[in-house]
């Protein structure tokens, strides 16, 4: 049975790697490594500098799957709309969009219900443009049409790859389905539970009949970090069912739920007044989090602190658990930059983006308007520079978007690893690394979860723009990048590569800095371009 999820590989391979004798410290990413031992963004020393100087409000857009606008950590950092009446169903400032006092949801329909789940972008894409490209070799292919045809041939190999591994396990994942699911329900009965875990494992009796059934749960669930049956059943589930939607993908069409419920077409860029104002119904968690990390407010005794102390949190959902539409994230681009933006947050990223051009023009235009955008790498543990992760730093002709950054997520000695082992990297197509394993963030409702990701690295590093954007003002969106960029730290020692716990590299090899970020030294970096 295989590791289920990325956080799986990472809680099975961190015991084997942690530091003897240096236990994990609360918030060790904000802790400095001279001064506490740990590899973190030096945030203390950072406002030491700071100490003293006036700082200006920053509203920093997170483009994400919602958010919990009651949050306590979170409500009093909430960006509104000066020119917007909440819940008053009048469009006040006139911009086609109703209500939108916290932001934008692009994924709503009218009557304000939210759109739950969507599906990969190789999947609409092949389908997308079948009938066109099936039966052409490329030397047909108009200019206009170039990139599509490009993707398209891309998500046709993905979905092949898929097909074929299926096709290869899904025989034994089924025996093996019926086999646990049968184990499961004798569980049950045998505990009078439900939901069981190791402590109710331990209470029973063991006895011929039961025995051997005891054992197989004790190692499913000591050696997989699911806590208790119903959650390795649900991944377990999840895992046979995409296997089973892998077999029908090239043959069977997807159903087009955002269109179908938005009333809108996602490969009209020209659409533009669509969604509601309502952020938090469905996948409210991952942006609450993600937001967290960046303004949280600092020193009030609730939740977490966030890293910059005068900013305004404005949320656009853009996206869900699977790939976004282009044009959803072109227009949370534009709608962020309307408004006042001076940083965005994208801890979202896909493989395959037929509509790149549209999320290109949009980069471009918020370099226009001086914003800084912040983008995850990913949890793959793939090479972007072999394997595209979008949004890209380069648009389709090849120009570079010099304010837009892309990071990688680290980690400390005590965690295991200073590189995470989810992470994707890039000598060419990463820029920076930062913290990003068992992070300490807010969640929605009340209260923190510690969780792993390169969606909590991109937030470190919007976090760090948001704070020297608003002690120096005067800097530019390619100034804070190149500061950031440049400010960072060399780690201490060679790292161990992503999916591979033998190989160490530098990590010049898995990014174009070598770096991963530190809050202070962009300071007194920043202090240097300020004089």
């Amino acid at each position: 049975m295989r590791c289920f999820s990325i956080y799986l590989f990472f809680l099975c391979t961190f015991s084997a790697y942690a530091q003897p004798g240096k236990p994990v410290a609360p918030d060790w990413h904000y802790l400095d490594y001279k001064t506490d031992g740990y590899l973190g963004i030096s945030l203390k020393q950072a406002y030491e500098l700071l100490k003293n100087k006036k700082s200006t409000p920053v509203t920093v857009a997170v483009i994400d799957s919602g958010i919990d606008t009651l949050q306590p950590d979170l409500k009093p950092v909430l960006w509104t709309n000066p020119k917007e009446i909440p819940n008053n169903r009048v469009d006040d400032d006139g911009n086609g969009l109703v209500d939108d006092y916290y932001g934008w949801n692009y994924l709503g329909a009218p009557d304000g219900e939210n759109l739950a789940m969507s599906i990969s972008d190789e999947y609409r894409t092949y389908h997308r443009f079948k009938n066109a490209f099936e039966n052409n070799n490329g030397k047909n292919i108009p200019d206009s049409l170039s990139w599509q045809y490009r993707e398209w041939k891309r998500a046709k190999t993905r979905l092949e790859e898929g097909f074929n591994n299926a096709q290869k396990i899904i025989d034994a994942v089924r025996k093996n389905f019926s086999l646990i699911s049968d184990a499961n329900t004798a569980m049950q009965q045998a505990t009078g539970k439900t939901v069981f875990d190791l402590k109710d494992l331990d209470s029973l009796k063991p006895n011929p009949v039961i025995k051997d059934l005891i054992g197989l749960w004790r190692n499913l669930l000591s050696e997989q970090p699911f806590g208790n049956n119903q959650a390795l059943m649900k991944d377990f589930t999840n895992y046979k069912q995409s296997l089973e939607d892998d077999l029908i993908k090239l043959t069977m069409p997807p159903d087009e739920a955002r269109d179908n419920l938005l009333k809108d077409n996602g490969y009209n860029i020209n659409t533009i007044h669509y969604g509601n104002h309502n952020l938090t119904t469905h996948s409210g968690y991952h942006g609450t989090s993600v937001s967290s990390i960046i303004g949280a407010v600092r020193n009030n005794n609730e939740g977490i602190d966030g890293i910059a102390d005068n900013v305004k949190i404005m949320m656009i959902r853009g996206i869900l658990g699977k790939d976004e539409f282009d044009k959803d994230v072109a227009l949370s681009i534009r709608y962020a930059v309307d408004h006042g933006a001076r940083v965005i947050n994208m801890s979202f990223g896909k493989y395959i983006s037929p509509d790149k051009r549209w999320v290109d023009e949009a980069i471009e235009y918020a370099l226009s308007k001086d914003v800084v955008l912040v983008h995850a790498a990913g949890n793959d543990a793939s090479d972007n520079d072999s394997t595209d992760n979008y949004p890209s730093s380069h648009t389709i002709k090849g120009k570079l978007l010099p304010n837009l950054i892309q990071v990688g997520a680290s980690g400390d000695e005590s965690l295991g690893r200073l590189v995470a082992s989810f992470s994707n990297y890039g000598k060419k197509t990463v820029d920076v690394f930062a913290p990003g394993m068992q992070i300490r963030c807010a969640i929605a409702g009340q209260g923190v979860e510690i969780s792993s990701g390169t969606s909590l690295a991109s937030p470190m590093v919007a976090g760090i723009a948001a704070l020297l954007r608003s002690y120096f003002p005067h800097l530019s969106a390619t100034e804070v990048v190149e500061i950031i960029k440049e400010s960072g730290t060399v780690p201490p020692k060679k790292v161990l590569m992503p999916g591979d716990d033998k190989k160490p590299v530098a990590l010049s090899e898995l990014c174009a800095t070598g770096k991963i970020v530190n809050a202070a030294n962009a300071v007194r970096l920043a202090m240097k371009y300020k004089n």
